[in-house]
This record gives C-alpha cells, sequence and structure tokens, in this order.
C-alpha cells in the first residue's frame, strides 16, 4: 500500500510529491485532467527567486522590469527595477515540468482520474474514483479551489472567492517589460486588473468580488476604453481565487495544501509562494507521523502549525492590507496614489518584493504624512 496518495497534478500536489518521493514516500498523484497545467487559470508571474526555489525552467513569456499603479483618476505611481520584478511564464509547462520531476523523484501519477470520495479508518484511507479505488496511510488533497477533500471537513469554507478572467490579445506593449496594474471600481472592483508584457502578444485580466457581477463586463469595458476591443483574442482563462483562507488544514490521516486548504496571498491572490512555505511543512509533517506510525489529527497539527509560522508574518501584513484596501473608494485611491508617487515613496515601492508586497507596510509609514494620511483614510472608510 502507497505512503500517500495526493489528489491533484497541479504545483500545489506535484511539488508536494517531489518532496515526499524524495525522501522515500511511495508516493501515488491522481490527475483528473489527460496532462498536466490544464487548464490554465494562473497567469503565470512569479519572482526569479520562486523559480529557482521550485527548481525547473519553463518556458519564458516575458520579463517585467518596471511597473505602473494606473489610478481611477488616470495618473499612475511609476516604479522600476534594475533587475527584474518577475519573471511570466508558460503556467502550463511549468506545471508538467513539476510533475516530471515529481515522476523522477519516484511519484507514480495516475492520469484521466477523477475523486469521488474517501473514507478515513484506522487501517488507512479509501480513495474512491472513477477507475477504482486508491489505498494509502496518508491523503493529501491538493484539488484546487473548489476542493472537495476540504469540503469534507464540515465548516471549512473560505471567507469570499474572486472571480477572475484573462485574455491574450494579439497585440505588442508600447514598452515590452512593463505591468501595468489598474486601480477602481469601474475596473475591478474589489481586486485589480493586469496587463503582462508577453512579445508579440499582451495579456489583460482582472477578477473581482462576487457581488460585482461577471468579470467578462469589466474586461470588455476595459479593453474598449483602450481602445483594444477589436484586436484578436488568442486565448481566453477563467477561474477563481479563494479568499480569507480556512478553518482547518488537517485531521486524521489527512493534509491539505495550495488552494484547497485557502493558502493565498491576500494582496495578489498568487499562490505559488505560499505552496513553497507550505509543502516542506507538509513533508516534515508526514515523516513525523511515519516515524511513530500515528497518523492521527495530532500529530498531524503539526503541519498547520508548522506552515502558519513560516508565512504568518507575510499573511498578517497582506490581510492589513487587503482589509484596508477593501474600504477605499476611487477618491481615497487617488488621494493615496498621487501620496505614493512622492519619490521618497516610490524609492521603497521599486524594492518591492512580489512574493511578500506587505514588507513595504513599515518603510512606508516611516514616511512624513503617511501615518495620518493612513488614519484619515481609515476613519473615513469606517463612516
Amino acid at each position: 500500500m502507497p505512503d500517500v496518495t495526493i489528489v491533484g497534478g497541479g504545483p500545489a500536489g506535484a511539488f508536494t510529491a517531489r518532496l515526499l518521493a524524495s525522501s522515500g514516500r511511495d508516493v501515488t498523484l491522481l490527475e483528473e485532467h489527460h496532462n498536466a497545467g490544464e487548464p490554465v487559470h494562473c497567469a503565470g508571474v512569479i519572482s526569479p527567486s520562486l523559480l529557482e526555489t521550485y527548481g525547473v525552467r519553463p518556458k519564458l513569456l516575458g520579463t517585467v522590469t518596471s511597473a505602473d499603479v494606473v489610478l481611477p483618476d488616470g495618473s499612475a505611481i511609476h516604479t522600476s527595477k534594475r533587475m527584474p520584478y518577475a519573471l511570466i511564464i508558460d503556467r502550463m509547462d511549468f506545471d508538467q515540468k513539476l510533475v516530471d520531476r515529481a515522476v523522477t523523484a519516484g511519484t507514480t501519477v495516475k492520469y484521466g482520474v477523477h475523486y469521488k470520495a474517501h473514507d478515513i479508518s484506522d487501517k488507512g484511507v479509501t480513495v474512491d474514483t472513477n477507475v477504482g479505488q486508491f489505498r494509502s496511510d496518508i491523503l493529501v488533497g491538493a484539488d484546487g479551489q473548489n476542493s472537495v477533500i476540504a469540503a469534507s471537513l464540515g465548516n471549512n469554507q473560505v471567507k469570499y472567492y474572486l472571480r477572475g478572467i484573462q485574455v491574450d490579445l494579439k497585440y505588442r506593449s508600447e514598452e515590452e517589460e512593463k505591468m501595468i496594474l489598474r486601480l477602481g471600481n469601474d475596473i475591478a472592483p474589489g481586486f485589480f486588473s493586469w496587463q503582462l508584457p508577453l512579445g508579440d502578444t499582451t495579456r489583460f485580466g482582472l477578477a473581482v468580488a462576487a457581488q460585482y457581477g461577471t468579470p467578462k463586463q469589466y474586461l470588455d469595458r476595459l479593453l474598449d476604453n483602450l481602445g483594444l476591443a477589436g484586436k484578436e483574442r488568442l486565448k481566453t482563462y477563467t477561474g477563481k481565487i479563494p479568499m480569507g483562507g480556512r478553518r482547518t488544514t488537517y485531521s486524521d490521516r489527512l493534509l491539505l495544501i495550495g488552494d484547497a486548504a485557502g493558502q493565498i496571498k491576500p494582496v495578489s491572490g498568487g499562490g505559488l509562494y505560499p505552496i513553497s512555505l507550505a509543502a516542506p511543512a507538509l513533508k516534515e509533517a508526514v515523516d513525523r507521523a511515519f516515524s511513530t506510525r500515528t497518523f492521527n489529527g495530532t500529530v498531524l497539527s503539526t503541519y498547520e502549525r508548522s506552515w502558519r509560522r513560516a508565512m504568518g508574518k507575510s499573511l498578517s501584513r497582506g490581510n492589513w492590507l487587503r482589509e484596508y484596501y477593501d474600504r477605499l473608494d476611487d477618491d481615497a485611491l487617488n488621494e493615496f496614489g498621487h501620496l505614493f508617487s512622492r519619490p521618497d515613496i516610490v524609492e521603497v515601492l521599486n524594492d518591492i518584493d512580489i512574493d511578500d508586497p506587505g514588507t513595504v507596510i513599515k518603510p512606508i509609514l516611516r514616511k512624513k504624512g503617511v501615518k495620518s494620511a493612513v488614519l484619515k483614510a481609515y476613519l473615513r472608510a469606517r463612516k
């Protein structure tokens, strides 16, 4: 009987499988699609250092060395960096290479396998699928934003979902290494839009909170306002982002990781960085369980304590920024944007870490006039 069954062959499942298999675990990875990386949901933005952590070299679509944050009134905050802020990668190729690395480490991968249910007993875990049953000592749920495995734990829903859409247009950006983010209730209420340079094509996307309607209507309007409505749409991607975390990420013989665990960066909605921290914590908890041959929630709870400790500061800073941002109307966003355009603040923003953008909070708050402006906007938003 395998040691671990992982449901979901995305980055969370594949990276976890590789770490476990590399340490000698017998791992079976179940993926419902017939290829890794399908369908694509992510914008493909990753920091160079995080890509090194994952240890694969996917196809590179673009490089970002500067960014504009466009405010509701049309003005912008301009930032730039000598080294790349981020790389834009082919996410399907990235996912496939992660699975390949997991296979090389010893993981058995089964494609076209649809999870139906699971049963946990003192003897192990049985996973029911469309092709039969799989048994193991531990089950890892890496089954994405709509995780059925997470829901099986009861009262374990995320706080809310953002709904996203993005398209690749046959259009070449004027500045080939510039990312453009646009803010405002007419653009993407509850989040923001992104414009990413991909050479001869450009990726435009956005996400909105569910109460504001479908993201497509906002994207269509944005492209129309930019004079790009007539450009050929080469690819369209849609998806949901689970925000606010889940009540728990473990139980007897069961662990959750990635979107299934609600491990999402609050500011950007990205999941690759949290996975890179959670997967090693999961491996440690699994190793501890096998060393004692004890697979109950008491032993596996060390996973949740460990991953929360690893990304605790990042999550708390990000949650603060997310909650604060959600309170601001367009007038307040314009006011902050003009303040943050000051050279001394832009200098801080130039060094922002896209994996943990909350690290700029303290340096910016130390700048003259910022604390009072933040407090004034906060109190106004509470009225």
